[in-house]
């Protein structure tokens, strides 16, 4: 797991929908319509998070989520962080 060029971060920002840069991390909130809700969201995180042994920082507050995506190991963002946030986005986050 490689950190990214900057030409190769920007690249990928193309596709990485409803995700933020802020230095070296990718940061995505989302608002849900229940506190349970939420918690569920961050359950099915953790399960990805799992899958690929590479752990976002999780903000759980009341209804709202944030996640936070880097490769500390690496000193930035790598493709393991746009895979992850990838899939993240496929997650339901409408009920």
């Amino acid at each position: 797991m490689a950190k990214l060029s900057e030409p190769e971060i920007l690249e990928r920002m193309a596709t990485a929908k409803g995700w933020e840069r802020h230095g070296d991390m990718l940061i995505h909130s989302w608002q849900f319509p229940s506190f349970r809700r939420a918690l569920e969201f961050v359950n099915q995180v953790a399960a990805l998070a799992e899958k690929y042994d590479h752990h976002p920082d999780i903000i759980l507050s009341y209804r709202q989520v944030r996640l936070e995506l880097s490769t500390h190991s690496e000193g930035g963002l790598t493709a393991t962080d746009f895979s992850f946030a990838s899939e993240i986005n496929v997650l339901p986050t409408d009920r």
